[in-house]
């Protein structure tokens, strides 16, 4: 009888991937995820991956699978010779007081690119329809001032001072303006998370909102995550972004003094502080004997808004100091973080799919649908749904029984 003799080889070198070490410190960086992190993720010892970093070690073929999803970049990126040139689509115009601001992150970068693939389906769906350009779109340079913008947007949107007093409070004048708004064309998402996926909250630290100026299908993403009454600040800011055809990433920057903020910028704020908080009517409401905080707050129900954006309306326009500002500003934002840290979950999953995606979008989508004119599958996963649930997202929408 013949014996052979076959060497054993560790399965750590049959499955070993030949990953590029700097491809996985750039994914790590980029996603804000530490070392130590990763290794526990991994179900490592951080001195592993380390050596990964070094190019000592390199990890299995099932560990390099799972760092690209912990760190959300696609697989073959771990084999580039370099990191990728991810150049941002759209302007930042975030800022964080005279600092410059950290890099966006994967989280958002991801987010951008779904919001973009339903931008890119809606232009085709309205062009398909024999839709115009909007005419509004870029119809003001940054050499107008607030006051024109403003007035012109009120007027396209047909809303009034009175249109304010009806509203029982702020939610429904979030609700009324969004409805407006999107009845004028605009498409507006709002969603505190990537994609579906509850496990990767949008951070309102690192942004607040963006938006996508097109002639065709504009579009204004707000972070959910941000008190529901500041986002009206940012949906008109944003929507000042679209009356002069400037697409960006913002974070309005409201609490910093002296921020150095672009021209733009400079001038959205002032629209969206014109439109919410008119000069003349706050001067004319304003009483300096009242308690500051007190008085704020009373007129944040008046005009329905954030009591932060009532507060830097009065500093704005001389009625009052930046310290009352400032100690004011720090207990709302105790406030803030506080109800974020409370609010729930749940809900109706149909409405928040709506939310997430505009009412137009979703109705374009499966109107489309159910006229075969695209498959159910794309639909759902346009829509983030599954294709079995569209029915009953339509029955949400459309408030079918």
């Amino acid at each position: 009888m013949l014996l052979f003799w076959l060497p054993i080889i560790p399965s750590s070198l049959v499955t070993e991937a030949h990953i590029n070490p700097a491809i996985l410190t750039w994914a790590l960086r980029r996603s804000g995820i530490s070392a130590p992190a990763l290794a526990d993720r991994l179900g490592t010892e951080a001195a592993r991956v380390s050596s990964w970093e070094t190019g000592e070690r390199k990890p299995t073929f099932r560990q390099a699978k799972r760092i690209a999803e912990v760190t959300h970049i696609p697989f073959g990126y771990l084999y580039l010779p370099a990191p990728p040139d991810e150049q941002l689509p759209i302007a930042d115009f975030r800022t964080v007081g005279d600092d410059p601001v950290r890099p966006l992150s994967a989280d958002f970068r991801e987010l951008l690119n779904m919001v973009l693939r339903k931008q890119t389906w809606y232009r085709e769906f309205r062009q398909q329809q024999g839709d115009g350009p909007l005419s509004y779109i870029g119809r003001f340079g940054t050499d107008a001032t607030s006051a024109e913008i403003a007035a012109d947007i009120k007027r396209v949107l047909d809303l009034s001072e009175q249109s304010r007093i009806d509203s029982r409070d702020w939610e429904a004048y979030l609700k009324l303006l969004i409805e407006r708004i999107e009845d004028a064309g605009v498409l507006v998402m709002r969603s505190g998370v990537v994609g579906n996926n509850t496990h990767r909250p949008l951070s309102v630290e690192e942004f607040r909102g963006f938006v996508l100026a097109d002639s065709f299908a504009p579009v204004i993403f707000l972070n959910g995550r941000d008190a529901k009454a500041a986002q009206i600040f940012t949906l008109i800011h944003e929507l000042a972004h679209v009356w002069i055809g400037v697409s960006g990433v913002s974070n309005e920057g409201l609490a910093v003094e002296h921020v150095r903020i672009s021209e733009v910028e400079r001038l959205c704020n002032a629209v969206a502080a014109e439109f919410l908080v008119p000069a003349r009517e706050i001067r004319a409401r304003w009483d300096r004997r009242t308690d500051f905080a007190a008085q704020v707050r009373d007129l944040s129900r008046e005009f329905k808004v954030s009591a932060v954006v009532v507060a830097r309306r009065a500093v704005e326009i001389g009625l009052a100091s930046w310290p009352a500002f400032t100690r004011f500003f720090q207990l709302e934002r105790a406030r803030w973080e506080t109800a974020v840290t409370r609010r729930s979950g749940g809900g109706n999953p149909y409405r928040t799919s709506t939310i997430r995606n505009s009412k137009l979008l979703t109705r374009a989508v499966l109107e489309t649908a159910f006229e075969g004119r695209m498959l159910l599958r794309d639909a759902g996963h346009l829509l983030g749904i599954a294709p079995a649930n569209l029915r009953k997202l339509a029955d949400s929408v459309y408030g079918e029984k």
